[in-house]
């Protein structure tokens, strides 16, 4: 059973870890690949506390991920509509991009998030500059929460591993 658990944690840590980039769900399948772990081998190796550690760690990373778009389209100059419309459009794009077989996320994420603060900014300020500044605020700021999570995710994978080594 413990190998089974074990192998089920590696599979789920490993998609968790590669899906950061293509999605904001990275980190939750890391979590839920813990879970499973745990429950698996009784909470002998990752007890309660350790997960509720992992759980904080997951609901930081999603944290950053807005805190960082938001800082990032607002430091080229977006108003508030514009952020908003980076973050429904970054939503929107990842699930359009979806159908594409999971490839079109990464294109479909950036996409919607220039999209939504250009078009919003576009609308609102009626100044083409000041739209695609925004836009791609909105893109770097998503580039600094793909490094704030692949960090998250690393502490995620350092803590689970020193736990699992202790046994042995």
């Amino acid at each position: 059973m413990e190998i089974l658990a074990l192998s089920i944690l590696i599979i789920f840590s490993l998609i968790g870890f590669a899906a950061i980039f293509f999605t904001t769900f990275g980190t939750l399948i890391m979590l839920i690949g813990s879970v499973l772990y745990a429950i698996m081998t009784e909470f002998q190796v990752l007890g309660i506390k350790t997960l509720i550690i992992l759980f904080v760690l997951y609901l930081f990373g999603e944290l950053m991920e807005y805190v960082f778009i938001i800082i990032g389209a607002k430091k080229f100059g977006a108003s508030n509509r514009a952020v908003a419309g980076a973050i429904i459009g970054g939503i929107l794009g990842a699930l359009f991009g979806a159908g594409l077989l999971g490839v079109g996320l990464i294109l479909g994420t950036f996409l919607g998030i220039f999209l939504g603060a250009f078009l919003v900014e576009l609308v609102v300020q009626r100044d083409l500059v000041k739209s695609l500044k925004s836009g791609a605020g909105g893109i770097l700021g998503r580039v600094g929460s793909i490094i704030a999570k692949v960090i998250i995710a690393v502490v995620m994978l350092s803590i689970m591993t020193s736990k699992i080594m202790a046994l042995y």
